[in-house]
């Protein structure tokens, strides 16, 4: 399958434009500045009865994160400003690391937001699956090459219809793009409610590893003395939506109808062996 020329350039323009994003927040003081100190704004949002608007700010987040439709919306950045807020709350309120890390309230507060932001990105899905259903007739009746290729990795999905809960999963789980698995799943025209449950544990399992970075930033680095901060999230973040893109990419430009194609070919020559 020839790739598509506006395909390549778009997520080339993706591409440096999250390098440029880091490079700029890396070597510019001004800008790496300016972007920690809006990071560090949020922290008021979790104080006292304010927490609600960090619930809500997941869900929303994480629904537009999940319905954007070909490029990955980088919202992982808000959800470790939410955590990191909360983990410095309770530090200001005189709690350490071990005293938080026993504390059910602090959990409760981090579980609360993985799992609305599980929620919102489980709903947000469905905006690539509804492009996908209508799309199914858009390749039937054009010559799309890539809404084909699209097909045919919706075909290999249906190979075995017991295991499509598992790969939903492990989209939902891995920072493998879901509206490349969405799109096909509406193509095939796979019944939307059965994707919640898997779709909304994988999302509220990735968010919660989200929501625990500043965490884990602290755990690794309080042997040497060293503190959490804003710089190492940036980074996280942006390498995390470079792997997001690429694996995007090559699951767009593989010719899947090819493959289906070849292995159907293989299997025909071992029966007749």
């Amino acid at each position: 399958m020839a790739i598509p020329k506006k395909l390549t350039i778009g997520f080339m323009f993706f591409y440096l434009a999250v390098l440029i994003y880091l490079f700029l927040f890396l070597f510019v003081p001004e800008i790496q500045t300016a972007i920690i100190k809006s990071r560090q704004n949020l922290a008021s949002i979790t104080e006292g009865s304010n927490y609600i608007w960090a619930l809500i700010i997941s869900l929303i987040i994480c629904f537009l994160g999940s319905a954007s439709i070909g490029f990955p919306i980088p919202f992982p950045f808000v959800l470790f400003s939410l955590s990191n807020s909360i983990y410095l709350k309770y530090l200001n309120n005189g709690l350490i690391l071990d005293e938080i890390l026993k504390s059910s309230s602090f959990w409760f507060e981090i579980i609360g937001i993985a799992l609305l932001g599980g929620l919102g990105s489980i709903i947000g899905e469905f905006t690539g699956y509804t492009v996908g259903y209508g799309a199914k007739k858009i390749a039937e009746e054009t010559e799309s090459d890539l809404l084909k290729n699209i097909d045919g990795f919706g075909k290999i999905i249906l190979e075995n219809k017991k295991r499509i809960p598992y790969y939903i999963f492990i989209f939902a789980l891995t920072p493998l793009p879901d509206d490349i698995l969405f799109l096909p799943l509406g193509m095939i025209k796979y019944p939307f409610w059965k994707a919640i449950v898997p779709g909304w544990f994988g999302k509220t399992i990735t968010i919660m590893l989200y929501c625990m970075w500043p965490l884990l930033i602290a755990l690794g680095l309080f042997a040497t003395g060293g503190q959490s901060n804003d710089i190492s999230s940036v980074i996280t973040e942006a390498l995390m939506l470079l792997i997001t893109i690429s694996v995007m990419f090559f699951i767009m430009i593989f010719d899947w109808n090819k493959y289906i194609d070849n292995r159907k070919r293989k299997k025909l020559e071992k029966s007749e062996v």
